[in-house]
């Protein structure tokens, strides 16, 4: 369900925070806003991914279903400001979890392309994503990066903001979110571009 967009509250968003009003203005033109009630699922596991939905109000559950239906693993509450479905955006792959609400939502959904597009020339929300994706990969404890250049370069966000490295990132937290679920192996050798002076 639309609902309307109030522009204060996106301009205080950690993503859209640093951005010019003209460009922000551009950026907002592709989007749209729902909302959630309590218990509403916003994607299933599985589901194609389409786009990102950044959480203006409420409080969202990402869940992980393991290869036994009954089984299900909650990995993360979303606040707002947070955002999810970042990952389908780099690699296409359908959706690696469930989002649900854990309380009535407002959200902001950006589609793929236009989420490209900002990442390619907004640097700094390239930034600003990257960053999250190296404290996800962080924080996640079944964490098994076995070279330590790697874990080094990403423990110090010291990885260029493009495309290529978020989908790596993104790769790690799905295979290790398979972990979690009893579904997964680990991840072998990753390439980086590190970080432009």
């Amino acid at each position: 369900m639309e609902v309307g967009l109030d522009l204060e509250l996106v301009e205080k968003i950690p993503f859209f925070k640093k951005l010019r009003p003209a460009d922000l203005q551009f950026i907002l033109g592709y989007t749209k806003t729902l909302t959630l009630s309590y218990g509403s699922v916003l994607f299933k596991q599985g589901d194609p991914s389409n786009g990102l939905y950044i959480l203006l109000e409420g409080r969202l559950q990402v869940i992980l279903q393991s290869s036994n239906p009954v089984d299900s693993v909650a990995i993360k509450e979303v606040l707002p400001g947070q955002y999810v479905g970042e990952f389908g955006v780099f690699d296409g792959k359908p959706r690696s979890a469930s989002v649900k609400a854990q309380q009535s939502s407002k959200l902001l959904f950006l589609p793929s392309k236009a989420f490209e597009v900002m990442i390619v020339t907004q640097p700094i929300i390239a930034k600003y994503v990257l960053v999250n994706l190296c404290d996800l990969v962080i924080n996640q404890v079944q964490n098994k990066i076995q070279k330590e250049d790697v874990w080094n370069m990403i423990k110090e966000k010291n990885l260029r903001p493009d495309i290529n490295n978020m989908k790596i990132l993104c790769d790690i937290i799905r295979e290790n979110n398979k972990t979690l679920a009893g579904i997964g192996s680990k991840v072998n050798g990753v390439l980086f571009s590190t970080k432009q002076s």
